[in-house]
């Protein structure tokens, strides 16, 4: 004789515990005897509610997850706050690749020009390196950065500038090195600070990292630089 399953009507076929179809119990239903074949359905995971603390940890735990996959692949933003120029680390990109805006390569060959018709023209020199470090030719960009450098050792703009082409190679102890020398020079540069945690994150030093981020967030809590610093202490 057929049987239906008291929830949703399904026909049964078989012996079962559990309604293949909507999961309910089946009334009557006996337990299987040794060797015989019953099926229970799956759990109806719609009809299970999952613990709010476990949904938040979910969450969070993401959310670090991001955030580290991308600060360690470098991607960080550029921003002007305080009359310092905020050149966080960027995600690499070479001057024959795709995206490159060609018009600064026409000013990169321009500048190359007059630098070299001029090599004291220090300003031009500097955009060069600039142009180079947003173009993705870190280590042109390097070379230049020490070129006017030595004329301009005190430019701690310039030298967090070419901590982040360090940071793009991968170089984290040259990374610190130049950043924590702009310091030097300017002792609350908090851009420095902020990218000095970035480095120490992506380099695996957590807790220096944090005190540095710690750090640029009481420069100025309420600039956009205190507040990235706080976003990133707050998912460590």
């Amino acid at each position: 004789m057929a049987k239906f399953c008291n929830q949703c009507g399904v026909k049964l076929d078989g012996v079962y515990n559990f309604c293949p179809e909507c999961g309910a119990k089946i009334s009557g239903s006996k337990p299987a005897k040794k060797n015989q074949n019953v099926k229970q359905a799956p759990i109806n995971v719609d009809d299970k509610n999952l613990n709010p603390k476990v949904l938040y940890g979910i969450l969070i735990g993401g959310i670090v997850v991001i955030a580290i996959i991308l600060l360690t692949s470098g991607i960080l933003d550029t921003e002007t706050v305080d009359n310092t120029t905020v050149n966080q680390p960027q995600q690499q990109m070479g001057s024959n690749q795709p995206g490159v805006n060609l018009n600064n390569i026409q000013m990169i060959n321009d500048l190359e020009a007059k630098v070299k018709a001029n090599p004291e023209d220090y300003a031009s020199l500097l955009q060069l390196a600039h142009l180079r470090n947003d173009s993705g030719m870190f280590d042109a960009a390097i070379k230049d950065y020490k070129t006017y450098l030595e004329k301009n050792p005190k430019d701690a703009d310039a030298r967090v500038d070419m901590g982040v082409c360090y940071f793009n190679l991968r170089d984290y102890a040259n990374a610190i090195k130049e950043m924590e020398t702009a310091l030097k020079y300017v002792p609350k540069h908090q851009i420095a600070h902020l990218n000095l945690g970035v480095v120490n994150l992506s380099a695996g030093n957590m807790e220096k990292s944090k005190e540095w981020l710690q750090k640029a967030y009481d420069i100025n809590p309420a600039n956009e630089i205190g507040k990235k610093a706080e976003q990133l202490l707050t998912n460590h």
